[in-house]
């Protein structure tokens, strides 16, 4: 549920990078303390004349601190153009609307915060839904379950965009993340304080796509440097490089859930393949011709389909025979002509049915698609579409870790907005659980840990959160 110290936080971090330019240990300490007396000390949830009063000194503070103008270098907007994002993608405080007084300083809006009202159902009006909704064994509600007490942690140390954020498989406390500075990094958040363990570099362009083998011991990377390399976590070296035909961009990949000796890496040129780790070489007959270029790739739990999506929104699915090593039987399972397919993950779900398989993707524009597998073949049906912002940029989501001890099947995904959105897959009306801010540009990926104490967002300016989920 929003809180006040979620849009005090996405104000704050809007300035951040230009309190302290020549420090980023500066900038990431500032923040975080920030974050904590937000917390600790924000006001009483009634008083909303408070809370708005504040909102606005602390606006026109930092606009005569930092300039009105500062933010046109870093977007293709004016600052006032800036402003007007915030009011379309933050959470106003309890009793906020739209026919609040608008204040503008320098042409720029800084009271004019739309409200996106999420509170527990009622169960006069919504009794079926807060039935299902209920999660835990402790009877707690999904809003209660994925309500966020604070920011654990922030990472600042990519030189611009974090394209992959992703915790470890079964793994509370490993996180990886890699941008467009052509750096991977290994950090550990728990035990407090957070740290970054290793910073490996050797791709020289940007890293597209990352993704832990199953026990944690490997990374594979994807990049535009045309090559991928294989890194060995336990003492930070890459161990492998397969390098491409120079000028393909390797745009996605992912290990062979039960072998990871294979990996599936798809490119720009619309060819996703098959390579064996230890030969460094490609498969025979392992080939998906894409009609676009190959976004990104995901296998089921058995590693024997195998889908991708292209950039003219088709998703593809095919067979892997483990023991021959070839791919067959690949058809378009999906197609939508109005944009690109950017992320794709599996998950199965226990059910009175059986084990289900579902497919998450997100598709251009604006689309979070949730598809179950309805055949040995890979074919897929639409279950669930949501909506979130994206018109362009590649936006990543996930299935939330834990499906097994409760009702709801919830998922999480980025946005353009500059927000974090989670969904239940099982409610047909008020679907949205939660909505977080404190980013200060486009959200590129999530990932909860193991436990899903916490969870990690990353964003086009550099900025990794680690949201602390409220536990009492």
């Amino acid at each position: 549920m929003s809180t006040t110290w979620q849009v005090l936080l996405a104000l704050d971090a809007r300035y951040n990078a230009h309190r302290t330019p020549n420090n980023l240990q500066f900038k990431t300490l500032y923040i975080r303390r920030r974050s904590q007396l937000l917390r600790d000390n924000h006001p009483v949830e009634n008083d909303v004349n408070i809370r708005k009063h504040y909102l606005k000194l602390r606006s026109v503070l930092l606009a005569s601190r930092y300039g009105a103008n500062l933010f046109d270098s870093r977007s293709n907007g004016s600052h006032a153009s800036r402003m007007n994002s915030i009011s379309e993608s933050a959470d106003s405080f309890a009793d906020w609307t739209r026919r609040n007084t608008t204040i503008t300083t320098n042409n720029m809006l800084i009271d004019d915060i739309p409200e996106t009202h999420m509170t527990p159902f009622s169960a006069s009006s919504l009794s079926n839904v807060s039935t299902t909704s209920r999660a835990l064994a402790m009877g707690r509600s999904l809003e209660e379950a994925y309500a966020f007490s604070g920011v654990h942690h922030i990472f600042d140390h990519h030189k611009g965009s974090v394209t992959r954020v992703q915790f470890a498989p079964n793994d509370r406390s490993l996180l990886a993340t890699c941008g467009r500075d052509g750096i991977l990094a290994i950090c550990q958040v728990l035990p407090t304080p957070a740290t970054i363990i290793y910073r490996l570099k050797g791709h020289t362009a940007a890293i597209n796509d990352m993704q832990w083998s199953s026990i944690n011991d490997l990374l594979v990377t994807a990049s535009s440097d045309s090559s991928i390399r294989i890194w060995q976590i336990s003492n930070g070296k890459c161990m492998r490089v397969i390098e491409s035909t120079p000028g393909i961009e390797n745009l996605c990949c992912c290990f062979h859930p039960s072998n990871n000796n294979f990996i599936a890496v798809g490119n720009n040129r619309g060819i996703l393949q098959i390579f064996n780790v230890s030969t460094g070489k490609a498969l025979k007959n392992c080939v998906i011709k894409c009609y676009g270029r190959s976004m990104c790739v995901a296998f089921d739990e058995t590693g024997s389909i195998l889908w991708t999506g292209d950039d003219r929104g088709n998703i593809f699915a095919a067979l892997f025979d483990m023991t021959t090593g070839k791919l067959h039987s690949c058809k378009r399972v999906f197609s939508n002509s109005n944009g690109s397919v950017t992320s794709l993950s599996f998950r199965y779900r226990s059910s009175r049915d059986g084990r289900e398989g579902f497919i998450l993707a997100n598709v251009i524009p604006n689309l979070l698609l949730v598809f179950k597998v309805v055949n040995t073949n890979g074919k897929l049906v639409v279950r669930k579409r949501f909506s979130i912002r994206q018109k362009s940029l590649t936006i990543h989501s996930s299935f939330c870790p834990i499906v097994s001890q409760r009702q709801g099947f919830c998922v999480v995904s980025a946005s353009e907005d500059m927000c974090v959105y989670l969904y239940d897959v099982d409610r047909e009306v008020r679907t949205l659980i939660n909505k977080l801010q404190g980013h200060c540009s486009a959200v590129f990926d999530v990932s909860f840990n193991a436990d899903e104490n916490l969870l990690a967002s990353c964003d086009q300016q550099g900025l990794v959160i680690i949201w602390q989920r409220d536990n009492r």
